[in-house]
């Protein structure tokens, strides 16, 4: 019997490369999307069912929780890869903005995680990968509600790790760094509160932070292999591993630096670097 997968925003990115990669490795694929037409590639694969999911609506997370067991008789892991980046001052977002965020990113994560576990449970087994970031690791200027929705993941899945090893299931976070997934396309700037007075240093900051997403991040750091990715979570479904995992040669010199150095200087450096492409020397 195959083993049968959920992931959540599987129509581009990331999602699609660990569809892809779970499907190569036999497993059943529930591909999950909020349009279901977004991914043709897909769908000329077997084993691969494509559904529509927005993680917001809590309907479309039992229907697909419901297909799958009704179908398959079981849940064997669940991918939580679905979110977006709201990026910007937090004093121009509006209520909306804020919730959207949080709603994608944390909220919709746990309605999925709450969806699977009572199978898990049956199971008495199951996986649950909860996608981050190296954003969930340490703070970035302008992208505090991003950053803050995968801070929050990290600390779900810490507590959840606990409790959820009691019924035999496995919880974890994998986290990349910089990798070239078409992510600045779902980056929504905070502007529905616009202040006068901060309409030159926010054009100068989206400038920085396209920049930031779209070109090369400096080397040492670079770039990372997309494919690497879905490997890796692939590998972190079927065997035991860390709570908090990370992927990409960037996680791996920050984390060292944290560690060697501390936060409080990464934290000068991070603003030094920034605040020179937004303003002037005799401003910093």
């Amino acid at each position: 019997m195959k083993k049968v997968v959920i992931i959540t925003g599987a129509s581009r990115g990331f999602g699609e490369l660990i569809a892809k990669k779970f499907q190569k490795e036999n497993f059943q694929v529930i591909a999950t999307m909020r349009n279901i037409d977004s991914s043709p590639s897909l769908k000329e694969l077997d084993n691969i069912d494509i559904k529509k999911l927005d993680v917001t609506v809590k309907s479309d997370i039992k229907n697909i929780v419901d297909f799958t067991i009704e179908k398959y008789g079981r849940i064997d892991v669940l991918i939580n890869n679905a979110g977006y980046g709201a990026f910007g001052f937090l004093e121009e977002a509006s209520d909306q903005e804020i919730k959207n965020q949080f709603d994608v990113n944390f909220f919709g994560l746990i309605d999925c995680i709450r969806g699977v576990l009572p199978q898990m449970r049956k199971q008495k087994d199951g996986v649950i990968i909860n996608i981050s970031s190296i954003a969930g690791r340490f703070g970035l200027p302008f992208t505090s509600l991003y950053n803050s929705s995968k801070f929050a993941v990290e600390g779900l899945t810490e507590c959840l790790h606990y409790e959820l090893s009691l019924f035999g299931i496995d919880i974890k976070t994998v986290a990349p760094g910089s990798f070239r997934t078409g992510f600045h396309d779902s980056v929504n700037f905070t502007e529905s509160e616009k202040k006068e007075d901060l309409d030159d240093v926010r054009e100068k900051l989206k400038i920085a932070l396209e920049e930031g997403i779209k070109k090369e991040p400096p080397f040492p750091f670079g770039f990372g292999n997309n494919d690497d990715v879905a490997d890796f979570v692939f590998k972190q479904s079927i065997t035991k591993s860390k709570v908090s995992n990370f992927i990409g040669r960037d996680t791996k010199i920050i984390n060292f630096f944290i560690k060697i150095f501390g936060r409080e200087l990464l934290f000068k450096i991070i603003k030094k670097q920034w605040f020179n492409k937004i303003m002037s020397k005799n401003k910093l």
